[in-house]
């Protein structure tokens, strides 16, 4: 029997996921909420990723070359400011880490442009696995009733925002291919991440929705035509009239919590966890706007804690480890500015802009792209994880797969247009 070992080509991406909080608590459970085994792991990944990136330039596109090529160049800017004010060239890594992430992205994009032979099935079966493994072996009580009405969720929001993608993959192979278990498989997923009520992931699930299906509207040459409709309806009027008659009859605590998240949604500013983060944001916003462009860097590690506990008039965290925020864009805001948020930007909206340059997406295509767009929704609650930029580099080395050789594309010209020569000579000069 012939063993197909593609799988082992998810080892690189497989390393970036890691640093989950969900694989971390299976790994090493006493190191994982401490987050220093996590913070030196993101180090050395880090250093990994810049080490790989260069020694293969390369295979880099444009593109891709002034990403790597800009990234450096902040990087060893914040090196020699180190280096000027401190007299070592690494003084606080928690400020590094915030630029040296976006080499994740680098790091697995060239991988990949030179070894893309990743299925996605593998992907998204790691993904269920290491989900499921957690929340059966960590985070049991994390299943039952009470946790649910009591807001117990037990599982991280990235570990959760994870689960988008094992939804759209079973999705798109229902509406691609028309395979009997996918339909049940999506609806499963999608069932899982309303379950652990993370609202910010339910937002971003809508979000991946609309785009998934504008995307699949516009870009592909598959119908969706009533018979893939209405099994989704089906299943949506039996799964609401079997909750209705069995589960909420008995809990109806569970509609009193539902609707408690749908209020928390509407209301973020005022009550829930959106309060908290809504409060840590104007506490910082004076700091931001006084260093738009550059961020604060390492006067923003050494800036006392501005965020303050109303009810014991403490700060929210200790001093002297950095600030720890609940958004992406006030943590890249505040470390590095508008600079250091531009990094980012560039290979995302490259991502973005390669996909509505093509003609016509492929499913795993339309997967990553959805999925990469609803991380500028989740970025505003939480900070992007370390696997979001594993996804983008992933995401641009399939986006441009489609592109044609440009060595063929020359010699098909040059053939065309010595054709075209010839047939203007025999119309001139006739026989």
């Amino acid at each position: 029997m012939k063993l197909n070992y593609t799988f082992l080509f998810i080892i690189p991406l497989a390393l970036i996921f890691l640093l989950d909080n969900m694989f971390m608590e299976l790994l090493a459970p006493e190191s994982a909420h401490g987050g220093t085994l996590i913070s030196s792991m993101a180090k050395l990944i880090a250093g990994i990723a810049i080490g790989y990136s260069a020694l293969f330039f390369q295979r880099m596109s444009i593109p891709m070359k002034w990403a790597f090529f800009l990234t450096s160049l902040y990087l060893f800017g914040l090196s020699m400011e180190s280096a000027y004010k401190y007299g070592t060239f690494f003084v606080y890594p928690h400020v590094f880490l915030k630029v040296m992430i976006f080499f994740y992205s680098i790091f697995i994009y060239t991988y990949y442009k030179g070894n893309n032979y990743l299925k996605m099935s593998h992907l998204v079966f790691f993904i269920l696995a290491g989900f499921w493994l957690n929340v059966l072996v960590v985070n049991p009580g994390a299943l039952s009733i009470s946790s649910f009405t009591q807001h117990e969720r037990g599982v991280h929001s990235t570990s959760v925002y994870m689960l988008v993608i094992p939804f759209l993959y079973f999705l798109t192979q229902y509406f691609f291919k028309a395979k009997w278990y996918s339909l049940p498989m999506a609806f499963f997923v999608l069932l899982t991440i309303f379950f652990f009520q993370h609202r910010t992931v339910w937002v971003c699930t809508v979000i991946v929705l609309a785009v998934y299906y504008l995307l699949f509207r516009f870009k592909t040459d598959t119908p969706i035509g009533i018979g893939k409709i209405l099994p989704i309806i089906g299943i949506i009027v039996a799964g609401g009239l079997a909750s209705s008659a069995f589960l909420f009859s008995m809990h109806p605590e569970i509609i009193t919590k539902i609707l408690e998240n749908f209020s928390d949604i509407e209301n973020f500013d005022k009550q829930g966890t959106g309060s908290w983060r809504y409060n840590q944001w104007l506490s910082y916003l004076p700091f931001i706007k006084e260093n738009l462009v550059m961020g604060m860097r390492f006067e923003g590690f050494e800036l006392p804690i501005q965020f303050y506990r109303d009810d014991i008039d403490k700060p929210v965290f200790e001093d002297g480890y950095g600030h720890f925020f609940h958004s992406f864009y006030v943590d890249v805001l505040f470390y590095a500015g508008l600079i250091g948020l531009s990094l980012f930007l560039w290979q995302a909206f490259y991502a973005i802009w390669k996909a509505l340059r093509v003609k016509r997406l492929n499913e795993n295509q339309i997967i990553m792209i959805a999925f990469i767009i609803s991380g500028f929704v989740f970025g505003i609650s939480y900070i992007l994880p370390a696997y979001y930029y594993g996804i983008l580099g992933l995401t641009i080395v399939l986006l441009e797969e489609d592109e044609p050789d440009r060595t063929s594309y020359l010699r098909e010209f040059a053939t065309r247009r010595k054709r075209q020569l010839i047939a203007l000579r025999e119309r001139l000069i006739p026989s």
